[in-house]
């Protein structure tokens, strides 16, 4: 088939779609600088449905489980690195290895987002799954405190971040007035992983050990890598079109530069949000554990199931506030629900898991159970309308 053939069929494939598309825009572009060339004024469309539409959500959400589903999974790993890994080390040590990952996890999209705009998601998302890959099957083998910041925090944290970013912005090119909705379900996949990857592991624990089990996790990371790349395709052309060079791909520090300081305050609530997602994500199994003062032999038997569980009763939780958030945004405004979704994690915090850490001697699991039950749902929001918010 000619290349000139190929070329006709893509361009009145996308003829076609601006003619059904329910929504048409022009897109934006920064103003013209002497380093920039005049900007490409593009017609816009957002298909807002249709095969391809959702085949791209479902291929960011299988992204947004191998990357979100390793983060929301960090409590197991806390666990099992703390307790039986490295036990020696102090909690403060322990707590880098988590931080640094975090860390590199978002400051990444720092440039990936960039790079994403200037040449589509394939190339980023196969380095993901490379760097994902070779990390966790890396950290399958760590006994020393640096090899698990290495394979760990540093590389399984790019390619984290290698994936979530492009699988993020790939919904937002075939959705505008469904794209709370869209955003919601593919975000769902980042729950989803919170629920099976700690589950999985807690069963395979007792019956082939840490090595094994962080093993078949990365071979299951390799088949919804697979999918992610498979489908995670955009649409919206280039902001230079075809005289997008690799300058296009560095960060750009105008986009803090509206005149009223709101994309600066947006991104600073978000770090801080994500900062704060983070700590009931990476300790409750732990505290749990404490809670119930268990061995460090027992960490990895079943008198610890439940608190393997409490992660994934957060993660499924969790999974249901991120498609109810998408719906609320579309209805009722993205910050309105981002602002009432935040002042209710607050809220479940200060009303029931400081008082279960606060109170002594509890006889039961009412208070923390209800906690994780409230912060995920609640904390959903902070997650699937992160991107919508800053879009």
């Amino acid at each position: 088939m000619s290349v000139s053939h190929i070329l006709d069929d893509e361009n009145r494939t996308f003829a076609d779609e601006k003619g059904s598309s329910p929504h048409v825009e022009k897109a934006s572009s920064f103003p013209p600088t002497a380093l920039d060339s005049a900007p490409v004024d593009t017609e816009v469309t957002y298909p807002e449905g249709g095969r391809d539409a959702w085949l791209v959500v479902l291929g960011a959400w299988c992204g947004l489980t191998a990357s979100l589903g390793i983060y929301n999974t960090a409590g197991v790993f806390e666990v099992v690195i703390s307790k039986v890994i490295l036990p020696e080390e102090s909690p403060s040590t322990i707590g880098w290895i988590f931080s640094t990952y975090a860390f590199v996890n978002w400051i990444c999209g720092v440039q990936v987002g960039p790079t994403f705009d200037a040449m589509g998601p394939r190339a980023l998302m196969i380095a993901g799954m490379i760097c994902t890959l070779i990390g966790i099957f890396s950290l399958s083998v760590c006994i020393e405190y640096y090899q698990i910041i290495l394979s760990f925090s540093i590389l399984t944290g790019i390619g984290s971040s290698l994936l979530l970013t492009p699988s993020m912005g790939c919904v937002a090119h075939w959705f505008r007035e469904r794209r709370g909705l869209a955003t919601g379900i593919a975000f769902i996949g980042g729950g989803f992983g919170g629920v099976l990857f700690p589950l999985m592991i807690q069963s395979l624990l007792p019956q082939v050990g840490w090595g094994w089990s962080i093993r078949i996790l990365g071979f299951v990371l390799l088949v919804l890598c697979a999918i992610s790349v498979a489908f995670c395709r955009s649409r919206v052309p280039p902001r230079k079109g075809a005289e997008t060079t690799w300058r296009e791909t560095l960060p750009d520090p105008r986009i803090f530069m509206d005149g009223t300081g709101a994309m600066a305050a947006t991104t600073i609530g978000v770090l801080l949000t994500d900062i704060a997602y983070f700590i009931p994500i990476t300790y409750a199994p732990s505290y749990y554990i404490d809670r119930q003062r268990l061995s460090h032999e027992e960490a990895l038997t079943g008198s610890a199931a439940f608190a393997y569980q409490l992660l994934a009763i957060l993660n499924a939780s969790s999974c249901v506030g991120r498609y109810a958030a998408g719906d609320l945004a579309d209805r009722f405004g993205r910050y309105n629900t981002m602002i009432v979704s935040l002042f209710l994690c607050t809220l479940s915090v200060l009303c029931f898991w400081l008082v279960d850490i606060l109170v002594p001697n509890l006889d039961n699991d009412a208070l923390l159970i209800v906690f994780v039950l409230l912060f995920g749902f609640v904390s959903g929001s902070n997650v699937s309308l992160t991107p919508i918010c800053l879009g």
